[in-house]
C-alpha cells in the first residue's frame, strides 16, 4: 500500500509500506477511506516542532471501516465505520475513565511524563505511523 511518508524537513514522499496489522491485544486495523493534511502535519514538514523521525507516516485523523480487532476490542468490529481521532488512549487510565482521552496516562511509549501520544507525529508524542495510507 501507499503511504505518505516523512523524510526530512521539505521531504515527504508517497512510498509502499507494508499493510497495517494487529500488533497488541487492543489493537484494531482500519481501512481508511478518507483522510487530510492538517496543520500540524505541515509544522512537521516545514520543521517548525522537532522530533521527526525519518520513515513515520503523516497524518493524525481519518475515517474509514474496521477490517480486524484484536482479542481484548470490546466496543468496535469489522466492518464498523469509525472515526480515528488524533490523539491515542488506552481507554482505561483514570483520565480516559474521566473523558480526558489527551491526557492518557498509558498510550505514550515514552511514558507517563513524555505527553499526549497521537498518531503521524514525532518520537515525542510516541512516534506511531499515522493516517495517510492505503493510496493507489
Amino acid at each position: 500500500m501507499k503511504a505518505v511518508v516523512f523524510h526530512g524537513v521539505g521531504d515527504i514522499r508517497l512510498d509502499e509500506v507494508p499493510e497495517p496489522t494487529i500488533q497488541d491485544p487492543t489493537d484494531a486495523v482500519v481501512r481508511l477511506t478518507a483522510s487530510a493534511i492538517c496543520g500540524t502535519d505541515l509544522h512537521f514538514v516545514r520543521g517548525s516542532f522537532e522530533g521527526m523521525e525519518k520513515g513515520t507516516i503523516l497524518g493524525h485523523e481519518g475515517v474509514g471501516i474496521v477490517e480486524a480487532v484484536g482479542p481484548m476490542v470490546r466496543n468496535v468490529r469489522p466492518g464498523d465505520r469509525v472515526v480515528v481521532c488524533s490523539t491515542i488512549a488506552c481507554g482505561s487510565c483514570a483520565y480516559c475513565r474521566a473523558g480526558y482521552f489527551a491526557q492518557c496516562d498509558n498510550a505514550n511509549p515514552g511514558g507517563r511524563r513524555a505527553g499526549t501520544a497521537f498518531f503521524g507525529g514525532p518520537k515525542p508524542t510516541g512516534a506511531v505511523n499515522g493516517a495517510m495510507r492505503g493510496f493507489g
